[in-house]
């Protein structure tokens, strides 16, 4: 972890909230993006990285690519190459981008969601997109699907501009393509090598985080439960609906 990023620690909802508009005043009053980490050690890294796959990126898309269609009816364009690695972000295929949301409360959810696989503390982070793309284009700006900036990031993923491979790490915010996509408030970095966000030169500039002591945890999960977060509401369909709804103890009805 980058040692200079400011670090809040929060123990209630009230220190929670103190923590999300002091992250948002140190960004300049700019919406912050957030993402939700289990385990206090896990990096700002996408999962192509994560999991020592970068050397088969390549093949993986476009195998991905080819047989997609016959199991999906509404595939990006052939020269849509972000449209392409956030569908197959979506279906969980390791790809160079990362997940935030507009949504604090969102990524609280993430942070805790299985906490009962670690028991050590929980991180909430927070990232300025204007300022690391300030930082990684010399503007402050949030990038759209559609940018010039995000071409050679996008199609090297599928095997272009690979002798002067892009290294940057932008902040893009997506299209709503799906239900999903926008009760989570979804946006993505698009990542360029495995340097995880916060060993970014001058990361504290755009980086900030919120530790959840272990200790926290459960009553943090009462809170969101109370304000309508859940996972049958964040993924809906049926198969999320039915496993909520088995795992509550309803009263008789009348």
């Amino acid at each position: 972890m980058g040692v200079n990023v400011t670090e809040y620690v929060a123990t209630n909802i009230a220190e929670l909230t103190e923590a999300f508009f002091a992250i948002t005043k140190g960004f300049g009053n700019s919406r912050p993006w957030w993402r939700g980490h289990v385990d206090v050690r896990w990096h700002l890294v996408p999962g192509i990285y994560r999991q020592g796959l970068e050397g088969s990126e390549r093949n993986i898309n476009g195998r991905f690519r080819l047989m997609a269609g016959t199991r999906y009816q509404e595939c990006p364009g052939p020269d849509d190459a972000f449209g392409w690695l956030f569908l197959m972000q979506h279906y969980r295929l390791p790809t160079r981008l990362l997940d935030w949301s507009e949504s604090p409360l969102v990524a609280m959810f993430f942070a805790l969601e299985e906490s009962s696989t670690y028991d050590g503390d929980a991180i909430v982070w927070a990232l300025s997109p204007t300022k690391l793309n300030l930082q990684q284009l010399g503007r402050e700006v949030i990038l759209v699907p559609d940018s010039s900036d995000l071409r050679r990031l996008s199609t090297e993923a599928f095997g272009s501009n690979t002798r002067n491979p892009d290294s940057k790490t932008l902040g893009v915010l997506t299209k709503q393509s799906d239900l999903r996509h926008m009760v989570q408030q979804s946006a993505v970095t698009i990542h360029g090598s495995d340097t995880p966000i916060e060993e970014l030169p001058e990361a504290e500039r755009c980086l900030a985080r919120i530790r959840i002591p272990a200790a926290s945890k459960n009553g943090f999960h009462q809170v969101l439960a109370l304000y309508g977060i859940s996972r049958a509401i964040l993924f809906p369909d049926l198969e999320n609906l039915a496993q909520e709804l088995a795992s509550i103890k309803f009263n008789e009805l009348a």
